[in-house]
C-alpha cells in the first residue's frame, strides 16, 4: 500500500512560481502564436508575485529558487522599465505660451446603460476632444445635451463592440471613416483647428485577439495604422483600445514603424481594463503620439459603468 505525501503550503507556492516563469518565456514568443502573446501582458503581475516569494524563500533557504525567481523578476520588471522609470522632460520645446488641450478617451461599452457615470466624467474632466469606443445610437442620443459645449461631432454608432464617436470644441477642417484591415472596423480620422494649432486626430479600435482570424485582424489593422502615422504631415494623436498592452511584441512593433510615442512611459503602468478584475489590470487603452505633440499630464479616470476605465491625457503643440 503507497501513500501520497501531503502537498504542502510551501510547494504550492514553488509550483505557482515555476508557471509563472514558463508564463514569462512563453511571452517572449509573442510573435509566434497568439495564445503565447497573451502571456507577455501581465508582466507587472509577474513581477509583483515573484519579488514577494523572495523573502519567502530566502526564509525557508532555497536560495537556488530565489536566484531562479529573482531573474525572472528581473526580467520582466525590465519590460515596464520605459513605464515607470522618470522620463526625459522635453523643456527645451516647451512653451508657456502654447495652449493646452485635453482629450477623454473611453472605451463606454456597447451594453452599458450607466448614463450617469458618463456624463459625470465629462462634467469632471472637461476634456476638449472626447474619443468614444463601443458608442451607441441610444448613448448618442443622450449626449446631444452637449451639443451646445461640442458642436462638432462625427460619429459611426453602432449596436455592437465597434462604434465610434468623436466630441470636440474646436472645428474639424477635415473629417473621414476609414476601414483599415481586412475586419473593416471603422475608425475616425480628424484634422482639428484649434486657434493657430492644427493636428490629426485617429480613434480606433481594432477587434481582441481571441482566435487566430481575430488576432491577423488586429495585427493587419495596427500595422495600417502604423502606415497611416509614418504617412501624417501634421502632429498626430492615434487613441484607441488597442486590445494589447505594452508589453505585447506588437505594440514594440506599432512604435517602432510608426514613430509614435507611448503617452504613458515614465508615468507609470496606468491600467484600464478589466475594472471588476484587479488582479488582471492591465493597460489596453493607449494614447500614442508623434513629434509636434508634447503630453503634459495622463491618468486613468474613474469608473464609467464600462469594462474600461476611461483616459485623460493633457497635450500641446509644439513647434519643433
Amino acid at each position: 500500500m503507497t501513500t501520497t505525501a501531503p502537498i504542502s503550503l510551501m510547494g504550492l507556492f514553488m509550483a505557482l512560481g515555476t508557471l509563472i516563469c514558463i508564463a514569462s518565456l512563453i511571452g517572449l514568443g509573442g510573435q509566434s502564436w497568439w495564445i503565447f502573446e497573451l502571456a507577455s501582458h501581465f508582466r507587472p503581475q509577474y513581477a509583483l508575485a515573484l519579488s514577494l516569494y523572495l523573502p519567502l524563500l530566502l526564509f525557508q533557504r532555497h536560495y537556488r529558487w530565489a536566484i531562479v525567481f529573482s531573474l525572472f523578476a528581473l526580467l520582466n520588471a525590465t519590460a515596464l522599465a520605459p513605464r515607470l522609470l522618470p522620463r526625459v522632460e522635453a523643456s527645451a520645446h516647451s512653451g508657456a505660451e502654447q495652449p493646452t488641450f485635453r482629450i477623454l478617451l473611453a472605451n463606454v461599452n456597447f451594453s452599458n446603460r450607466d448614463y450617469s457615470q458618463i456624463r459625470h466624467s465629462i462634467l469632471e474632466y472637461q476634456p476638449d476632444f472626447i474619443v468614444l469606443l463601443e458608442a451607441t445610437p441610444w448613448l448618442l442620443e443622450r449626449l446631444t445635451e452637449f451639443t451646445a459645449h461640442y458642436p462638432h461631432r462625427i460619429a459611426v454608432p453602432q449596436e455592437d463592440p465597434f462604434g465610434i464617436a468623436l466630441l470636440s470644441r474646436h472645428p474639424f477642417a477635415r473629417t473621414e471613416i476609414i476601414r483599415l484591415g481586412p475586419a473593416e472596423l471603422p475608425s475616425i480620422i480628424a484634422e482639428i483647428v484649434a486657434g493657430q494649432q492644427r493636428f490629426t486626430l485617429l480613434g480606433t479600435h481594432p477587434p481582441p485577439p481571441i482566435n487566430t482570424e481575430s488576432a491577423q485582424d488586429r495585427n493587419a489593422q495596427l500595422t495600417a495604422l502604423a502606415a497611416f502615422a509614418r504617412q501624417a504631415r501634421q502632429p498626430l494623436l492615434l487613441l484607441g483600445d488597442l486590445n494589447l498592452s505594452p508589453w505585447s511584441p506588437y505594440f514594440e512593433q506599432l512604435l517602432a514603424t510608426s514613430g509614435l510615442h507611448d503617452s504613458a512611459e515614465g508615468r507609470g503602468i496606468l491600467p484600464t481594463w478589466p475594472v471588476g478584475l484587479p488582479l488582471l489590470w492591465i493597460p489596453i487603452d493607449h494614447v500614442l503620439f508623434s513629434n509636434g505633440i508634447q503630453i503634459l499630464h495622463r491618468e486613468t479616470g474613474s469608473a464609467l459603468g464600462s469594462d474600461h476605465y476611461p483616459v485623460i491625457v493633457d497635450f500641446q503643440i509644439i513647434h519643433l
